[in-house]
């Protein structure tokens, strides 16, 4: 009899002490961890939290699938948020670009618009940097693709928590959003100017291999 009155007392006690479960609603970051003092307020309705909990991606049904271009090196994505990421080869590795996926689900991620709108405010223009383009449309396998890019002083976005907002001089950004029934999927490749100028051909050959099986 005390030898289980001890065990349910020891039981009641781990159970006080147990760390909640993770809410469904992220808490909000503070300034000093997104550079922003509202930085939820920068992404487009549906957008996923951007703070230090971010959600694993979701699996569709139906994948969406393209070619890896010639010297792309696929990577092991630093967010679980990122469906993919490669390392965009430049002259030397601190003149390299990155390209990363991401997928939110159904009905998540936002509107294209707001979402290209998002991805050209980030940079700024300066000297000598071609201007913003508008963005074009593109079918590839009876899917519509919307291509935006920008060149220009990247201002960084959102931060990482507990850095300090940072920017690139000199610095370009390739985009394609992929319109399916199951939600958009984004492809945003950002760099040093000249890595991302280099790419766009073979950037455009990843577009161009995107099919729905």
């Amino acid at each position: 009899m005390h030898k289980h009155l001890a065990l349910a007392l020891v039981l009641t006690a781990a159970c006080r002490n147990a760390a909640p479960e993770p809410s469904a609603q992220p808490p909000a970051a503070s300034p000093q961890e997104t550079g922003h003092a509202n930085p939820h307020a920068a992404l487009p309705a549906g957008h996923p939290p951007m703070n230090g909990m971010a959600m694993p991606a979701p699996t569709p049904t139906r994948e969406l699938r393209w070619t890896d271009p010639v010297g792309w090196r696929r990577v092991q994505p630093s967010s679980s948020m990122r469906r993919a990421q490669y390392v965009v080869p430049g002259t030397t590795d601190a003149e390299n670009a990155e390209l990363t996926v991401f997928y939110f689900g159904a009905g998540q991620g936002g509107a294209i618009d707001e979402n290209v709108r998002r991805w050209q405010g980030q940079f700024s223009d300066e000297p000598g940097a071609p201007p913003a383009s508008p963005t074009q449309q593109r079918t590839v396998n009876n899917l519509r693709v919307h291509l935006t890019e920008r060149f220009g002083h990247f201002n960084g976005g959102m931060a990482m928590p507990g850095a300090a907002p940072s920017g690139h001089d000199h610095w370009g950004m390739l985009g394609a959003i992929v319109e399916t029934e199951q939600g958009p999927w984004f492809f945003k490749l950002t760099g040093p100017r000249a890595t991302v100028e280099g790419a766009r051909a073979r950037f455009n050959d990843l577009v161009g291999s995107f099919n729905l099986p």
